[in-house]
């Protein structure tokens, strides 16, 4: 290695060190994955040929289709892949008799963009930096460690229970809340999971210090094959296909009580010809791109066994838990309660439908409720969650 390279590592490990997590031991990168960095950076740095920049501060670089990193996966290198892609086939949304909520009101795909969007075969990556970049890869080592281990993670959430059904997907319309009182080592979300075996995938919305910097409230994307893992956009796997800005998105400031209640529409389904999975957001169903299904190497390569909606967070033992939801607890209106409204999965037919045979799951019933409410009214089958957090 030459002087230019060990100067990088040396500054690179100087951050690192600086990087805090309240865990028994600190996760540490490797030197290859601290050179992969800075050669991501440089060359993310090098394909951006626009930038934009969201009403609420976010600054997107438009980057060249085949330089985004989801194609530095191994699995992903010298296959075929077109920035016009779309799926064969188009997840309508659901028509019902009832009307909408009143006083609520969903994301656009357009909010806070004035129309601008990345030229034809380029796609926007949020503004990155190396802290960034060494940030994001300390805390999907962290997450995937702890995912679903108590006493420093929790949920509430409904989930389906039926062991022998299968689901080429699912969706909902999610409230979201601006939440102050996060701190930097802990996070907490709102959102959608599919599984099968080791295999996941999420979206939703979250406040995530450990990741950004900032308590904003913003839009996230997961996924785990096998014992590979990502979130959001700077790393191998999902594959942006839509020129304008939603991943990483910092969403407008929304309080319980006020009005509207503002949503955010997500979807995710399997394509039954492919058998990628596709992300949807907003009203719309704005194709936003895809987890390929040759990432997974078991479980969602074929279909989900397992959906889920609600709230999940984490603190280190020994502090003030973060708010969940609303950061109330439940009121039994949704006015003030955190909500996902209209839970649906895709059955084996690729027919959409109601969640049904759904149950309740919280760890911590003092701090983090949850409501399932079943089929209600104009919301379709809705379920509410959320809470302050222990303290």
């Amino acid at each position: 290695m030459g002087m230019r390279g060990f100067f990088m590592v040396a500054i690179m490990l100087s951050t690192l060190l600086c990087y805090c997590e309240s865990e028994e031991q600190l996760i540490e990168l490797s030197r290859d994955e601290l050179l992969e960095i800075e050669d991501q950076l440089e060359r993310l740095n090098k394909s951006s040929i626009k930038t934009i920049k969201t009403y609420y501060g976010d600054i997107y670089d438009c980057i060249d289709f085949y330089e985004q990193p989801a194609f530095d996966h191994p699995l992903l290198k010298n296959r075929k892949y077109d920035f016009q892609m779309k799926p064969s086939s188009h997840m309508a949304p659901m028509v019902r008799e009832d009307k909408p909520p009143k006083n609520v009101r969903q994301v656009s795909i357009n909010s806070g963009l004035k129309g601008e969007k990345c030229p034809t075969g380029f796609v926007p990556i949020r503004r990155t930096t190396k802290e960034d970049l060494i940030r994001a890869k300390l805390f999907t080592k962290s997450y995937t460690s702890r995912i679903n281990s108590p006493p420093t993670s929790h949920h509430a959430l409904v989930y389906t229970s039926d062991s022998t059904k299968k689901y080429n997907g699912g969706g909902t319309i999610a409230s979201f809340y601006t939440l102050y009182n996060v701190t930097d080592s802990q996070y907490t979300f709102g959102r959608i999971k599919l599984q099968n075996g080791l295999d996941i995938i999420q979206a939703g919305w979250g406040v995530n210090p450990s990741v950004y910097g900032d308590n904003k409230t913003r839009i996230f994307i997961y996924f785990q094959a096998g014992e590979l893992s990502c979130f959001n956009t700077v790393c191998p796997g999902f594959v942006l296909v839509d020129p304008q800005p939603m991943i990483d998105r910092i969403l407008r400031e929304t309080h319980p009580g006020t009005f509207p209640t503002w949503e955010i529409g997500i979807y995710i389904y399997r394509d039954q010809v492919t058998g990628n999975w596709w992300l949807q957001l907003t009203k719309d169903h704005d194709q936003i791109g895809y987890w390929p299904s040759s990432i997974f190497s078991g479980g969602l390569k074929d279909l989900a066994t397992y959906i889920d909606w609600g709230g999940e967070t984490y603190s280190p033992l020994g502090q003030i838990g973060p708010p969940m939801g609303s950061g109330l607890l439940l009121k039994q209106d949704t006015r003030y309660d955190a909500y996902c409204r209209e839970l649906t999965t895709i059955n084996e037919g690729h027919i959409q439908e109601d969640a049904k045979n759904t149950k309740i799951s919280s760890i911590d019933i003092d701090f983090y409720l949850v409501k399932d409410w079943g089929f209600h009214r104009d919301f379709g089958h809705v379920m509410t969650y959320g809470g302050p957090g222990p303290r």
